[in-house]
């Protein structure tokens, strides 16, 4: 059997089991993430480290690929949200992303916009995609990941489908998980920060 195949269903197993004990243990959802992410990556990182999408010929190159894409998706989702309102009221960013409560600002940039999306490149793209992709032509194996990449957030949310559909197409064409890696950091700071700072910028535009 594939080890990635055996991997992903530990990882399953493991995102299962902590979600349905998580109600029994008396820590904060950062630090539980942190806990659940940590068995993960150790569990990944272990059995398919030469499988899971971490290696690259450049490092330097795909962090700089990262970038300049989410330069690019940045400017792209604001001149879209402009276009937008001519016809939405308020824009389609405002409504689609809403803001979040954080208690610890340093714990939720460092696990929930750092390690998580780290981990979750690593499974859901390093591992499931590529496993697919064996199988399946790309554009359904980007749709597939894409939808259980949304689904694992709680919901099919639509800013977390067009996240899976980009970061798996990244993968596809790196072969590796880097620049997906940045761009989805990038876009979870970007996703936290927007409902604070983008009205203050479109007044004064």
């Amino acid at each position: 059997m594939d080890r990635r195949l055996v991997v992903i269903i530990l990882v399953c197993l493991v995102e299962l089991l902590m979600r349905v004990l998580y109600e029994y243990f008396p820590i904060d959802g950062l630090t539980y993430t942190l806990l659940t992410r940590s068995m993960e990556i150790s569990i990944i990182l272990g059995l398919t480290f030469d499988r899971c999408g971490i290696k690259a010929k450049s490092l330097g190159r795909e962090l700089i690929i990262g970038i300049c894409i989410s330069l690019l998706f940045s400017a792209t989702a604001l001149l879209m949200d402009i276009a937008s309102r001519m016809f939405t009221p308020g824009g389609i960013l405002t409504n689609l992303i809403l803001k979040q409560e954080v208690k610890n600002t340093l714990m939720f940039l460092l696990i929930g916009c750092i390690f998580a999306p780290f981990v979750e490149e690593l499974f859901f793209r390093g591992l499931f995609y590529s496993w697919m992709r064996q199988k399946l032509p790309a554009i359904v194996a980007i749709m597939i990941s894409a939808i259980f990449f949304a689904s694992m957030h709680g919901h099919i949310a639509p800013v977390q489908l067009i996240g899976g559909i980009a970061f798996a197409t990244i993968f596809e064409w790196r072969k590796n998980i880097w620049a997906a890696y940045v761009l989805h950091v990038l876009a979870n700071i970007g996703i936290w920060i927007f409902p604070f700072v983008y009205p203050v910028i479109l007044t004064r535009i």
